[in-house]
């Protein structure tokens, strides 16, 4: 998962937040590969995030949807997960005048976009990548950046999102799904440092 925060950190200079469990409701669905990696998601955890994002100052809801279960302890003694894939998805509202970047008032559709591309952000847009480590947190492969496609919220709540996604890759690969995530404020902290225990 540190490949993943180092992927993103290109795009992204996290800061700090401030752990919510799963339930039987938690969870989500990943089809499709990236970088020929299928990804079988045991936990789909959330939590707002302050952030720079592209020079301004931002609040995002954090998303990530995995392969380990019960992460959201892991992530909360800023530990990495060991053996891990996941997908990070960053959505926030966008303003041009003043430049602003917001935490998502509620449901709505967010195009995916790639920072890199240099253009203007759409007016809810999502950042997308995909990470893969071996069980020394070794990426196994490099970390690949959304590049297309959607993520639409169909309810939001004290941290906690539902909703689907179909998400384009930079390597012309399409992933799409769904998730129901469990408000996980160590997700922010874990973002927010440059080193972790591989555990």
């Amino acid at each position: 998962m540190i490949a993943l925060v180092k992927g993103i950190s290109a795009l992204f200079l996290v800061a700090a937040l401030g752990c919510g469990g799963g339930g039987p409701n938690v969870g989500a669905t990943f089809n499709g590969v990236v970088r020929g990696q299928p990804m079988t998601p045991a936990d789909a955890v959330s939590s707002p995030a302050h952030l720079l994002f592209s020079g301004v100052d931002a609040q995002v809801a954090a998303i990530v949807l995995t392969d380990v279960p019960n992460v959201c302890p892991k992530l909360s003694a800023n530990t990495q997960p060991k053996s891990a894939k996941a997908q990070l998805i960053a959505l926030a509202d966008f303003n041009a005048f003043p430049p602003s970047l917001t935490a998502p008032a509620g449901p709505g559709t967010f195009t995916v976009y790639d920072p890199t591309s240099g253009g203007i952000p759409p007016a809810h847009l999502a950042v997308v990548s995909f990470a893969a480590d071996d069980a020394s947190c070794i990426p196994t492969v490099q970390p690949a950046a959304g590049t297309s496609g959607s993520v639409r919220i169909t309810s939001a709540s004290g941290g906690s999102f539902t909703g689907t996604y179909t998400v384009g890759f930079e390597t012309g690969e399409q992933v799409n799904g769904e998730f129901h995530t469990a408000n996980c404020p160590g997700l922010a902290t874990f973002l927010s440092g440059t080193t972790h225990p591989c555990g």
